[in-house]
């Protein structure tokens, strides 16, 4: 088994691959929350949800640079 250190980070070009893959994920929680706002729960899917947060993940990694595994 692999130990990893809380410590390491990755690199900044895999985070910025991992960063600019996350922004239509992105754009797809900003469409949410205006679909949510004028249409209400009634047109949004659970994948949508999950792709949303799925893109926060990676924006997260992208800025922070931890691994959450």
């Amino acid at each position: 088994m692999i130990n990893s250190n809380d410590n390491t980070r990755l690199p900044a070009n895999i985070r910025l691959i991992i960063g600019i893959a996350s922004v239509p994920s992105l754009l797809l929680a900003v469409m949410l929350i205006i679909s949510l706002y004028e249409d209400g729960l009634n047109g949004i899917s659970a994948f949508e949800i999950i792709y949303a947060i799925v893109g926060f993940i990676g924006i997260y990694i992208a800025i922070t640079g931890r691994r959450l595994f």
